[in-house]
């Protein structure tokens, strides 16, 4: 493999058509974040993408002009107002599977694009051999790999155990959060504080807990990273089973950051009887607002294609015309550009338990 330190690697990405991280001819306010789990032909459909889709996926982003750039350089502008390239985008695996290893991390330095990984510390003990070990992820961070945290156990955090309090929950979080980076620390020398919700499943007394302890954390549904998003409920475009097709990932790769200031139900868990929640979304006035061609917003939820019903200029509900099944679903907004040949992208995340409190994973 290439030894290319973490510096080196941030710094290539951006230089991939010969300018600086944070310079080129064009700029833009929002990050596209894409998420993949396996990269194996021979592990589940649902979050795989083979090998040999991966790569293209890599090469589309070389031979179009995107920007893979490091996710603190991502953070570092964003927090601090600066633009970001055009066409920027982060990368990052779920689990760290062993078959990323073998299968992307030679793929990802020879294209020369930074990533990161989220890992369970506890997995990895307990299932040695099918995720990467302590060794593999100090090479690949030697390499310029991000190794991030991604809780314990990979739990449905959110669901409280049979008879469990308040504070019998919060403690199972701070060991499901706090030892896990306290372990990635211990191995890999004092990291960045980046979580990814295991199954992308949060609720606010989660959230508040992970903005305490100095978290930024990884969501699991679509749209760009902004100056708009929340900081514990970062989205992430899935790129792997279904959504590996490169056809439908292209006008994913495009999209901007819509600029929602709030939006209903801000907890994605809903109550089982609540088979038709409805949206509110509420648009921040300004120059980005002005460019969304609001006439043409539209959201889509499973099959449907929903109309909003505008409440003020700045304010629309949707209402959805079916159930929403068990389990996790979301529903996703969409506005074209008034000056360019892209859209604005936004999604609000939904779990809808059985009657028993549980849903698959």
């Amino acid at each position: 493999m290439k030894m290319l330190n973490k510096m080196t690697l941030s710094a290539a990405s951006g230089l991939l058509l010969g300018c600086s991280p944070l310079a080129q001819a064009g700029s833009a306010d929002s990050v596209v974040v894409l998420q993949y789990h396996h990269v194996s032909d021979s592990t589940p459909a649902v979050t795989s993408i083979d090998p040999e889709t991966f790569r293209e996926h890599l090469q589309y982003l070389q031979d179009n002009n995107f920007n893979v750039i490091d996710i603190t350089v991502a953070r570092d502008a964003i927090e601090k107002g600066e633009e970001l390239p055009e066409k920027a985008v982060v990368i990052t695996f779920d689990d760290g599977y062993q078959n990323v290893y073998e299968n992307a991390v030679e793929v990802l330095e020879d294209f020369e694009m930074p990533y990161t990984v989220f890992v369970n510390p506890e997995l990895m003990r307990k299932h040695s051999g099918h995720y990467m070990g302590w060794e593999e992820l100090k090479e690949i961070q030697q390499n310029g790999a991000t190794i991030a945290n991604h809780g314990q156990t990979h739990a449905h955090l959110i669901r409280k155990q049979e008879g469990e309090s308040d504070e019998e929950w919060q403690e199972r979080m701070r060991y499901d959060v706090i030892t896990a980076q306290e372990a990635i620390d211990e191995n890999l020398g004092a990291q960045q504080k980046y979580f990814a919700y295991p199954y992308g499943e949060y609720n606010n007394e989660l959230k508040a807990l992970l903005d305490e302890w100095g978290f930024l954390a990884f969501a699991q549904h679509s749209g760009p990273w902004s100056k708009w998003s929340e900081d514990t409920v970062i989205t992430r475009f899935p790129a792997s089973g279904i959504y590996a097709n490169l056809n439908t990932l292209k006008a994913k790769l495009n999209s901007k950051a819509m600029p929602v200031s709030a939006y209903q139900p801000e907890k994605p868990l809903v109550a089982h009887d609540n088979k038709r929640p409805t949206i509110s979304v509420t648009l921040e006035a300004g120059d980005t607002l002005d460019d969304v061609r609001t006439d043409a917003l539209q959201c889509f939820a499973g099959g449907s294609v929903l109309k909003p019903e505008w409440e003020s200029d700045t304010k629309f509900r949707v209402s959805l015309e079916q159930d929403i099944n068990i389990g996790r679903s979301r529903v996703n907004c969409t506005a074209p550009s008034a000056s360019e040949s892209r859209y604005y992208w936004y999604s609000v995340a939904l779990i809808r338990p059985n009657e028993s409190g549980s849903w698959p994973d």
